[in-house]
């Protein structure tokens, strides 16, 4: 009997691009699939609809389809927590729901990748970053030889996907043995937002086994999420920067010897910048003036390492 697969779809105000992701999902070729859809309290969110779309357009290789709606908005983490928790299937993917899986044969190549290697908690593969239509910008992912360091020295690790390829394990390119969050528990809900960078913090420290397929496993649609703005410090986003600084202070200071000793206070002191930034707006000439100078140097290290994406750290 085939192992089924849960997908955990992440819904929050998607609208008609909801509809794309479950297209995305009914069209893969694995043969036992679970479909998880969590709402966060969506004000337009219609359950019985959505149901009888999938009812309507599935194949027999949809097992079973639950729909949970959150009666007040959770927030990401939780939100996925709730999905994954209820997920009945030996293997979990979890999508949001404005983005799509790249290829029919996605599910059925990461599952088969864990079958054949035990060994692994999960295994990683890229994702395809795109416009507000669809259209493929960039792929993200590690990118590298599966005998990189990278996948061997677990310092190396953590210092990569800390610092210099923060999507590298993107919660949406990733497929999970159920096993994994049973063993090491569920993303961190100290957070609201940030599910994936603790998450990639823990993996790291605890030197959890994993496998990486270096091909594109899901579209992600650019410009629509809280973490993908182009405004550096738009007060709209304030409880992701709040995160962030969290982030940066809980996880990664500790970690600064390791990660970066000059890296990881500046990049905390931005973060601070951004939530104070956003809770006195609107700012006065004097003021902002005042804020930006109290915040100079880790302004101005930020702005030079934004333009200096490169692999020179691990060459240190």
């Amino acid at each position: 009997m085939d192992k089924v697969l849960s997908i955990v779809v992440l819904s929050y105000k998607n609208g008609g691009m909801l509809l794309e992701t479950i297209d995305s999902i009914l069209n893969q070729d694995y043969p036992s699939i679970e479909i998880v859809i969590c709402d966060d309290a969506s004000p337009d969110f219609d359950s019985s609809r959505l149901k009888q779309y999938i009812e309507n357009n599935k194949k027999s290789n949809i097992k079973n389809t639950v729909i949970l709606v959150n009666e007040t908005n959770q927030g990401t983490v939780k939100n996925l927590n709730r999905g994954i928790s209820t997920a009945s299937g030996t293997f979990i993917k979890a999508i949001a729901g404005d983005d799509c899986v790249y290829s029919k044969d996605v599910f059925s190549s990461q599952v088969q990748y864990l079958i054949a290697h035990p060994e692994d908690q999960f295994v990683v593969g890229n994702s395809v970053e795109c416009d507000e239509k669809m259209n493929p910008i960039k792929e993200t992912g590690f990118l590298l030889d599966e005998d990189d360091v990278v996948f061997h020295d677990y310092d190396m690790l953590l210092k990569y996907v800390c610092r210099i390829n923060q999507n590298a394990l993107a919660t949406q390119a990733i497929c999970f043995r159920k096993t994994f969050f049973e063993k090491n528990g569920l993303y961190d809900e100290g957070f609201k937002l940030i599910e994936d960078l603790p998450m990639a913090v823990r993996i790291a420290k605890r030197h959890l086994p994993f496998g990486y397929l270096n091909y594109p496993c899901v579209k992600h649609r650019g410009k629509v999420g809280v973490s993908t703005s182009n405004n550096a410090f738009d007060k709209k986003r304030i409880t992701y920067y709040e995160d962030l600084e969290k982030y940066f202070r809980l996880c990664l200071l500790p970690l600064k010897r390791k990660v970066g000793l000059v890296y990881v206070p500046m990049r905390h002191k931005v973060a601070e910048f951004r939530v104070e930034y956003c809770r006195k707006s609107p700012l006065s000439g004097t003021g902002k003036l005042k804020l930006y100078l109290k915040y100079a140097v880790p302004l101005t290290y930020y702005a030079i390492t934004k333009t200096r994406r490169v692999l020179f750290y691990l060459k240190k």
